[in-house]
């Protein structure tokens, strides 16, 4: 699979998703939504609706620098940046329905979402670090 084409696409689903969770976060704000108000912590699911798009853009960003310097395009590169894409916001998310994945502590399942939070950031770090490693060798 040709990396490019797998970041610009992966980064217009999560445009989608984010869109998606942004509409079903105007839920409890109507008059008959206000139920589920109680139920989320809807400053946590902002900050997912908001790290999607970042993450995206990020992703739109790296598939520019390998499409505009095609020796740094790299499938391992696009793979880790698309698993960051999605799990990057874990935390934010799963904070929203009640979960502190930004503790590495508490039950297995938060111990579990914090682990997954943190191969996430390392990933994305990863990738970020090989593909400036790469472009710094191309001058």
């Amino acid at each position: 699979m040709d990396p490019i084409y797998l970041l610009a696409c992966n980064a217009a689903l999560q445009v989608l998703v984010s869109s998606l969770l942004g509409t079903l976060m105007l839920i409890p704000l109507q008059p008959w939504g206000k139920r589920f108000a109680a139920r989320v912590n809807m400053k946590s699911l902002l900050a997912t609706h908001m790290d999607w798009y970042m993450l995206a853009f990020m992703q739109w960003g790296a598939a520019f620098i390998m499409w505009h310097w095609s020796s740094t395009a790299s499938l391992p590169i696009a793979a880790l940046l698309v698993f960051g894409g999605w799990t990057n916001a874990l935390p934010y998310l799963l904070r929203g329905f009640g979960i502190n994945a930004f503790v590495m502590g508490g039950n297995a399942l938060q111990r579990i979402s914090a682990a997954i939070a943190g191969v996430s950031v390392m990933a994305i770090i990863t990738a970020w670090a090989v593909l400036c490693w790469q472009m710094l060798h191309l001058s």
